[in-house]
Formats: C-alpha cells, sequence, structure tokens
C-alpha cells in the first residue's frame, strides 16, 4: 500500500492538504498530530525507557502543547491501557494535562468542555466505538487527538473519514507503534497469551501469525532496527512467521522514507541486528524443569497475578514454617487446587490475619535488583542488609539470646518496627525477606531439593557426580516420587520431564508409571496433545539402559547440525 494514499485520506480527514508529513519514529501521522521527530535513542537505553519516552514526549506533551493550557480526557480500550501502564506511571499521564482516564468499552459521562485524546488498538470494535461518540451527540469538546497502537487498516480509515462530526474535531491522527508489553527494562511480551493453542491447534489457516507479525513491526521500530530474521525451516511455525513479518517489516521501511535502523549507512554505532525466531518444538523441557532463581520461584511456586503477591506477614512469635504435619491423605484434589496458586500454608494464614498485596514490578528496585539472584543468595542478601541498618541504627548491634548471633525472622520483624526513620526502605527489605521465606517453605514442603536432582539427571543424563544413570533406576526413582507427591499437576509435570528427556517411556514401564501418575482425563489430553502438535513421542520403542536426553532434544539440536539446513532471511 502506497504511503501518499494513506497520507491523502489523513489530510482528508484533517482538512490539511499541504503539510502532511510521516513521524520520525515510522508510523503515519498528520504533522498538526504533534507526534513530533524524536532525537536518536541512546544505545545503551533499555527500550522501557524507549517506550515511555514514546508516550510521554510524542503523545501526551507533543498533544498538550498543541491543545493550549485547557485539561484533557484520556481515553483507551483495554489493550491500549494494558500497553501504557505497562510503561507509564498514572502521575506521569496526570502532569500532561490529562484530568481523568476513562474506559472506552465502557458507558461515559460527557465532558463537553474538555478536548480527548483517545489511545487504542486497530480493532473493529475499537473504530466503532470511536465514531459512536461523535455520531449523535458528541460526549467530548471541540478537539479529538486519536493514536492508534499499530497500523490502522483502510477500512477503518475509510470508517473514520465517513463520520464528518469526528472529521471535524479530528486534529491529529496518528500510529504510535507500541502495541506490546514492557513488563521489565529490556523485556517485552507480546500479550498473546491464548495464541499457544491456535499457533499449534488449527484445522484452518490461522491469523495469528499476522497479528505477532505486526506486533513484532512496532516493536523493531520502537527500537530502530531492521533485523536479520534466522528461523529453522524445519518448523512451519517460525517459517511462516518469519516470513510474514518479514514482508510486513520491509514495507514499513518502505512506505516511511524516515526511518532509520542501526546499521544504516548514516548509523553505524552498532551492527544491523538478528531476530531468531525458535519453535516450541525446538525445547519443550527447559519450561517444565524447577528453576531456583528468586523470580522463578515467585511465579512458580506462589500465588502471583499479572505483577501482584500477597503475604501474611509474620506478627512475632512461632517463625516456623514446618506445615508437613498438615498434610491429610485425602486431600489431594483440594491440594491440587493450592498448589498452582497460593499453597496450603499461606491459605490457611490469610484466612485468619489481613494479606498485604506487593507490587513486583519495575517500581521496586530491591525486586529489579535480586529477582535474578539464586534464592539463597536473596535470602543471604537481605538478610546481611537488615542486620546493617538494624545494627547501624541500634549502635551496639543487634543481641540474639544474650549473644551476638544470627537474627531469626520473628526477631528481624521485631527490629523493624522499633525504627521507623527507616520505614519505607525496611519495608521492601521486610517484604522480600517474607516471600523468600514462602518460596523456602514450599521448597522444602515439596522436597524441591531431591526432585531436582533427579530432573538434572533426567535432563543431561548424568547425576551430579557426572556418572551416567541406567534408564532403569531413573524410572524406579521417578515411579516413587510421583507415589508420593500429592498434587497431580506435580505428578503430570514429573511424567513430561522423563517423557521429554528420554524421547518416551518404553511400553514396559507404562503401566506402573501411569498407575503412580494417577492421570485425570484432562492430564491424559495433555500427553495427547504433545504427541498430536508438539511432535513429543510419549511411547518409545528402545530399549537402552542410558539416559539419553542429549542425543534427541534440546538446544544442542537446535544449533547443531540443523542450523546447517535452517532459512535465513537476509535481503539489505
Amino acid at each position: 500500500r502506497h504511503k501518499n494514499k494513506h497520507l491523502f485520506l489523513v489530510q482528508a480527514m484533517l482538512r490539511q492538504h499541504s503539510d502532511g508529513m510521516p513521524s520520525s519514529k515510522g508510523g503515519r501521522s498528520s504533522k498538526k498530530s504533534g507526534a513530533r521527530s524524536s532525537s536518536s535513542p541512546k544505545l545503551n537505553a533499555g527500550l522501557r525507557t524507549l517506550v515511555q519516552k514514546r508516550f510521554t514526549k510524542d503523545v501526551f506533551e507533543a498533544t498538550a502543547n498543541q491543545n493550549g493550557r485547557g485539561w484533557m480526557v484520556l481515553v483507551v480500550d483495554m489493550a491500549a491501557m494494558r500497553v501504557l501502564s505497562s510503561s507509564v506511571g498514572m502521575y506521569d499521564v496526570m502532569e500532561k494535562q490529562i484530568t481523568v482516564v476513562e474506559d472506552l468499552t465502557k458507558k461515559r459521562a460527557p465532558f463537553k468542555d474538555m478536548n480527548a485524546i483517545y489511545l487504542m488498538a486497530c480493532t473493529e470494535d475499537s473504530v466503532n466505538r470511536l465514531i459512536a461518540d461523535y455520531s449523535s451527540k458528541p460526549l467530548y469538546g471541540k478537539a479529538a487527538y486519536v493514536y492508534f497502537l499499530g497500523r490502522i487498516s483502510e477500512k477503518q480509515l475509510a470508517k473514520i473519514k465517513e463520520c464528518r462530526p469526528l472529521v471535524k474535531r479530528l486534529k491529529g491522527l496518528a500510529e504510535v507503534n507500541v502495541d506490546f508489553l514492557t513488563p521489565e527494562m529490556r523485556g517485552y511480551h507480546m500479550d498473546l497469551r491464548g495464541a499457544f493453542s491456535p499457533i499449534y491447534v488449527r484445522n484452518r489457516k490461522s491469523k495469528i501469525e499476522n497479528r505477532l507479525a505486526d506486533k513484532l513491526v512496532t516493536l523493531c521500530s520502537t527500537l530502530n532496527e531492521l533485523p536479520h530474521v534466522r528461523f529453522s525451516e524445519s518448523s512451519p511455525t517460525a517459517s511462516v512467521l518469519a516470513r510474514t513479518f518479514h514482508n510486513r517489516m520491509e514495507n514499513f521501511a518502505r512506505a516511511n522514507p524516515d526511518f532509520w535502523y542501526h546499521g544504516d549507512p548514516s548509523h553505524t554505532d552498532k551492527e544491523r541486528c538478528t531476530l531468531l525466531i525458535l519453535d516450541r518444538k525446538d525445547d519443550c523441557l527447559s519450561p517444565l524443569m524447577h528453576d531456583f532463581t528468586y523470580q522463578s520461584m515467585i511465579n512458580d511456586l506462589l500465588k502471583i497475578e499479572e505483577d501482584r503477591v500477597q503475604y501474611v506477614p509474620d506478627t512475632g512469635g512461632n517463625d516456623s514454617y514446618d506445615d508437613d504435619d498438615d498434610w491429610d491423605d485425602d486431600d489431594d484434589e483440594s491440594y491440587d487446587e493450592d498448589h498452582m496458586g497460593g499453597k496450603k500454608a499461606a491459605a490457611k494464614k490469610a484466612s485468619n490475619e489481613k494479606a498485604v498485596d506487593v507490587l513486583l514490578n519495575e517500581n521496586d528496585s530491591v525486586w529489579v535488583e535480586l529477582r535474578g539472584m539464586h534464592i539463597a543468595k536473596v535470602i543471604e542478601e537481605l538478610s546481611s542488609r537488615i542486620r546493617e541498618m538494624v545494627n547501624g541504627k541500634t549502635n551496639g548491634g543487634f543481641k540474639s539470646g544474650g549473644g551476638q548471633g544470627q537474627m531469626s525472622l520473628s526477631q528481624m520483624a521485631s527490629a523493624l518496627k522499633a525504627l521507623p526513620e527507616y520505614k519505607e526502605v525496611m519495608s521492601k527489605l521486610s517484604q522480600h525477606m517474607y516471600l523468600a521465606h514462602q518460596c523456602m517453605d514450599q521448597f522444602n514442603a515439596q522436597g524441591l531439593l531431591d526432585l531436582s536432582e533427579l530432573e538434572q539427571t533426567l535432563a543431561t543424563g548424568k547425576d551430579e557426580d557426572g556418572r551416567s544413570r541406567k534408564l532403569s533406576e531413573l524410572i524406579s526413582q521417578v515411579e516413587k516420587s510421583m507415589s508420593k507427591m500429592r498434587s497431580g499437576q506435580d505428578r503430570l509435570r514429573l511424567l513430561l520431564i522423563l517423557i521429554v528427556s528420554q524421547g518416551g517411556i518404553r511400553s514396559s514401564d507404562k503401566d506402573r508409571l501411569f498407575r503412580a501418575a494417577r492421570l485425570s482425563s484432562d492430564q491424559q489430553n495433555t500427553l495427547d496433545n504433545l504427541a498430536q502438535y508438539l511432535d513429543v513421542s510419549v511411547f518409545s520403542e528402545g530399549g537402552g539402559e542410558s539416559s539419553s536426553m542429549t542425543k534427541k532434544y534440546g538446544f544442542g539440536n537446535l544449533f547443531g547440525d540443523s542450523l546447517n539446513k535452517g532459512g535465513e532471511i537476509d535481503e539489505e
């Protein structure tokens, strides 16, 4: 689609036939939209910083400058709210003359004296709701500034053009090209949590690759990258996505002559990047393995929704976390429900005491610093910092049991309450200390130390002493471990690790392993789906006695011989 055609449509709506121009970030816009040219981002700037700048400078600040001193209403759909809130705080938005944030999908009160900024996804529903706001009795003032997260279609532009009351008020229309989440400074999320099924389970051609490709285009435009694309030709999923993205990225670059990328003749500070597209079939094992970094354990063992996790502060007294005597042999079903979320001990405490919500995001400097550390290092670091602050304040050291010794969790909590001037800092440290100890509670209750050693032996084919183990021994160990597990999810998880790492289970071992696993009908369907859609061999005809995961599975295969057969798109 030719750039001039889009510019003509935008200019016609804005009744500005002489000064339409694309923005420097690559999104189509009009000069009146206020999406001004931005300087080249710093080489070491994080992605989240670039996105923050895009919204605060190129959208809100530019619109505020054009709008004058009047207050404005910000109207967002759900997709835009998630994108915006992942990078920009409400305080930053309110600083840019925004007095209220409204949900596009809900019934809203009119604000005739205030102009409106719309930030929304390029969907038919959102475009229809935008038009409805101005079709009969306009909800807002004499000016409307409309920003789309990604590329708006010709059909959607035509719909907007047909709404004369909206066109009359339209003072800016642009594509922000930020259609992804930035939960971490150098990490992104496509916010397509339901995408796994349509990618692999499909009866007809799916459009999910188009959505993924469009989102990747906005990501690359934000980073000023025109990447080389690498993928495995043996993967239809990766091949389709790679070629779809490549075509759309090339079209984007051609349609926006002001778009620049790292590695072009004018920007040689770093080389052109490479986009590596992997198929989940390349490594089904890693997501199943237990990992003991702080962030992994929080997500695996505690109840967390988005970035929010709850904990019940210790009020002093008993600081023991041993709940083994609470288990009931007949509690299997209820434990399954608790296990993947809160865990039984935490749920019991929460019912009797007030739980505290903790947000684990980029605004928590302690979380940012510690989340990638091993849990043992996290507890050691937190204990050291708390002890340092307490000892510094009390000017003589905190004495435990009549002598200088290690403080218990309850003693630390008591010490924190006595230091009001350190309340904010110490509150963060104590929160993370409690969360880390909750992780360790579950670590001990589930026997994850021994289980992780078994997982590593299955995955690598070697035990901790570097010796090869007989497959029959590992099968017996897996059977014994599953027999002790009360959670059906845990039993399925271990069984899957065995199946994936060993290339399937032998028919002679099937009955005893399935008896120990006690699979539900849904869990049996999981095994069927793995075989049908992810090419995982559930059953093996081999009779070897050595653990042989490294022969067939994992990234050794991906970056070994198969690399020479991979696809690549390198067109300059």
